[in-house]
């Protein structure tokens, strides 16, 4: 019995770390948010546009992360 209530401890102390993690997480995301949250020129090809450097870092970060998806993907297909 004094096991299943050791189990017990281990996962709402595994939860607190966790809610620990996500709290620093957000409170520096939100400071980095904060830090960059100044207008930049972008260039394209043929036009141009402004928009918040958290903007274009972020939607970078989602492009980088969704090609990465992809390409690992990719690789597992080849591999079968």
């Amino acid at each position: 019995m004094t096991d299943a209530k050791h189990g017990t401890n281990d996962r709402q102390a595994g939860r607190a770390l966790r809610l620990g993690i996500s709290a620093v997480a957000v409170v520096l995301f939100l400071w980095f948010i904060i830090g960059n949250a100044q207008k930049v020129q972008i260039h394209f090809w043929v036009t141009s546009a402004q928009a918040s450097l958290i903007a274009v870092i972020l939607i970078s970060a989602a492009f980088g992360a969704i090609l990465a998806l992809l390409l690992s993907r990719g690789r597992k297909r080849s591999k079968r």
